[in-house]
């Protein structure tokens, strides 16, 4: 081996550690001295690991510490792409009738925010809407609403305890816990969600989970439109339908249809 693999070894290892700890954060950010004592590592060398992981994006600076950055949701993007599921969802979208003209989709569920781990830009993109790595409230989104719903109601319960109020991205989005947990009562009922013009007026968004009912959910897919459409060139009923054969086509993806 040569010296200079030998030396890029443990900058790989300790950078690695690096990110490790800020993953174990949750969202909250680590001062460079926070992180040199959680490793046992010297506060310099630390502090030029995270300078050099800043410089790239992969983590970003907040307040007066680090967090993980968007450089990784993007590459844990384009890695998701590469599973049975996304790469099925990208195919599923291109053979539909409808979805294949729209915007549509894929999230998982991080806590209480929703991470976009594929989208599908049809014949009619919406540019308004977030993209690979982006991620919003699940209280506010389509896909979130309908992760949530699809959670154990101690887990949901423990994940918002601690939330008085909820953010809100528009005027139409929920604001606190009670209408929050009513609208999941309603999702579970029906099988899908709705975000109506709740991240974006003007702008509507349908979603289902992936997976099977009373479970939790790995993904959830949706399609966008400018709420205008609705009754017009779309309706709620075949966009629904859409979404669930999508679904069931990615939880099962052998499965003829």
């Amino acid at each position: 081996m040569s010296p200079t693999r030998q030396s890029s070894v443990p900058a790989i290892e300790r950078a690695a550690a690096i990110l490790d700890a800020l993953a174990d954060s949750e969202g909250v950010s680590v001062s460079a001295s926070d992180l040199a004592r959680r490793l046992g590592r010297p506060k310099s060398s630390t502090a030029s690991l995270c300078a050099a992981l800043e410089g790239v994006g992969l983590i970003e600076r907040r307040d007066s510490g680090y967090q993980l950055g968007r450089k990784l949701a993007e590459l844990g993007g384009r890695y998701l792409s590469t599973l049975d599921e996304v790469s099925e969802f990208y195919q599923s979208c291109r053979r539909s009738p409808i979805l294949s003209r729209e915007t549509a989709r894929a999230a998982i569920l991080d806590g209480t925010e929703v991470l976009y781990l594929a989208r599908y830009d049809g014949v009619q993109p919406l540019r308004l809407t977030s993209h690979i790595g982006d991620r919003f409230p699940a209280s506010c989104t389509a896909t979130g609403k309908v992760l949530l719903a699809h959670l154990d109601p101690a887990v949901l319960a423990d994940r918002y305890r601690r939330f008085s109020t909820l953010p809100a991205l528009t005027p139409r989005s929920l604001t606190n816990v009670p209408d929050l947990m009513a609208e999941l009562e309603k999702i579970r009922a029906q099988g899908w969600a709705i975000d109506d013009e709740e991240t974006t007026i003007g702008v509507t968004c349908l979603a289902v989970a992936v997976g099977p009912p009373q479970q939790p959910a790995r993904f959830a897919v949706s399609v966008t439109f400018l709420t205008s459409r609705l009754g017009q060139d779309l309706r709620l009923d075949d966009l629904i339908r859409e979404l669930h054969t999508l679904a069931d086509t990615m939880a099962s993806p052998l499965t003829p249809r």
